[in-house]
Formats: structure tokens, C-alpha cells, sequence
């Protein structure tokens, strides 16, 4: 199966860093109870509602991001993976999967 060049990959990681940012906003809130958005920014937004959607976003686009460089350089098994990875995780999230 062809693979993503690593050059492409490491710049793929990039891709991470808004995951990453809303995953610690919201460990910080659920483990120690600290909202930083108020904290540095003044913004008073519940975390938890506020979460769902920048997850589902920060994923797609990770997901995007990976999905063109697998289109440029034909790697179609990788690509299909990933869309099979990225629906279980929508379907996961959305709960559709814990309601059956």
C-alpha cells in the first residue's frame, strides 16, 4: 500500500495544534474546574456545550488536510482508511452508535 511522503507528513502535523488547543481547554475545565477562556480572554462560554462541535471541527480538519494529500499522491489505501476511521468517530460522537 503507498504511503504519504514523510516531508508531506510532517507538515500534516501541523494539522493537530486546534485538536490539541481544545482538548486541553477541556481537560482543564473538567479536571480542575478552570475555564480559561474567561480566564484569559473574559469570554464567559460553557466549555462542555462549546466542545462537541470545535472537537468535530478540529478533527475534520485534520481529516481534510490528510484526505487531499492522500488524493495528490494517490494513496488510496490510506484514504480509505481515513474515511472509515472518520465516520466511526462522527457516528460515535453524534452517539448514534450508543442509542442503538
Amino acid at each position: 500500500m503507498k504511503r504519504i511522503d514523510v516531508k508531506t507528513q510532517r507538515k500534516l502535523y501541523w494539522l493537530f495544534i486546534p485538536l490539541v488547543i481544545v482538548v486541553l481547554l477541556e481537560m482543564t475545565y473538567l479536571w480542575f474546574n478552570v475555564n480559561i477562556l474567561k480566564l484569559w480572554f473574559g469570554v464567559n462560554i460553557n466549555i462542555l456545550t462549546w466542545c462537541k462541535p470545535a472537537l468535530i471541527a478540529s478533527v475534520l480538519i485534520i481529516f481534510v488536510g490528510y484526505s487531499i494529500a492522500a488524493l495528490k499522491q494517490k494513496c488510496w489505501g490510506e484514504f480509505a482508511i481515513a474515511i472509515v476511521v472518520f465516520v466511526i468517530m462522527l457516528l460515535n460522537m453524534t452517539n448514534i452508535l450508543i442509542e442503538l
